[in-house]
């Protein structure tokens, strides 16, 4: 018999917490893809297993890894925007143009039995705005959500999400299924100016009174480069037993309002 050490688990999100958990009694690290689940059932006990076996874990959020969205939260984290008054993020792009050649109407996405709906498949969005914010614990949070659109699907198409966290940032998500083309963009205002940015440019601009400055820029990018980046980091803190940035835990802390949706 084979003896396994890493285990990725990529597939459907209804069935990532029944995956982890086997394989993580059998002692594997683990991958597994983003949502970490669709509910909360069965995640504290994989957390407690992974805790007892010391197995390394991480929640594949791999826009974490993008550059310019690296260079925001250090830019963030530097204090160079002084206070931050609010973060928001925002994407969309058709349902039925995410992979050719499939019926969208059968795809996990189109089925709440399966964990589908914009708000779990762009929870990205909802992660980086934690993320950039240091987890700041949420004081009040709102979700307006639903079928807008005309997609033969069970779940959710549409969702405009807004947060208020304990140090006053208020952060909002704009996600959906319909935009014939592909949006994904976030800002930052802060005292000192703006910060924004753009999928389609990946340009980083400080705006402010007086002058929109380029402050970081990436040329020639391979978008591929963010998931071999997040899997060279993943086996990195494998091999060096070092807890991830976003193990069980942290990501258990996003999801619960994506599920709760309130």
């Amino acid at each position: 018999m084979k003896q396994f050490d890493v285990v990725f688990v990529c597939s459907p999100n209804h069935l990532h917490i029944k995956q982890a958990i086997l394989a993580a009694q059998a002692g594997c690290h683990l991958f597994i893809e983003k949502p970490l689940s669709y509910n909360l059932a069965g995640i504290d006990k994989l957390y407690k297993i992974c805790i007892q076996k010391k197995l390394i874990n991480i929640i594949g959020c791999n826009m974490r890894f993008h550059p310019c969205l690296r260079f925001i939260k250090e830019y963030l984290d530097s204090q160079k925007l002084g206070k931050i008054y609010s973060i928001s993020h925002e994407c969309g792009y058709y349902l039925p143009y995410w992979r050719p050649g499939i019926d969208y109407s059968k795809n996990y996405a189109a089925k709440k039995s399966t964990g589908g709906g914009i708000i779990l498949d762009g929870i990205h969005e909802f992660d980086l705005l934690f993320w950039l914010n240091n987890f700041n614990q949420v004081r009040e949070s709102k979700f307006v959500y639903g079928q807008v659109g005309n997609l033969k699907i069970e779940t959710e198409d549409a969702c405009v999400a807004g947060f208020k966290f304990n140090n006053k940032v208020l952060g909002s998500v704009r996600c959906d299924y319909l935009q014939q083309s592909y949006s994904r963009t976030c800002k930052v205002v802060g005292e000192r100016g703006n910060l924004e940015w753009n999928w389609s440019e990946n340009i980083v601009w400080l705006r402010t009174k007086d002058e929109n400055k380029k402050i970081f820029q990436v040329k020639n990018w391979d978008v591929n480069q963010m998931y071999i980046d997040e899997i060279k980091y993943f086996m990195a803190c494998v091999r060096n037993n070092r807890m991830t940035f976003n193990d069980i835990s942290i990501a258990r802390k996003v999801l619960k309002y994506c599920v709760h949706k309130k």
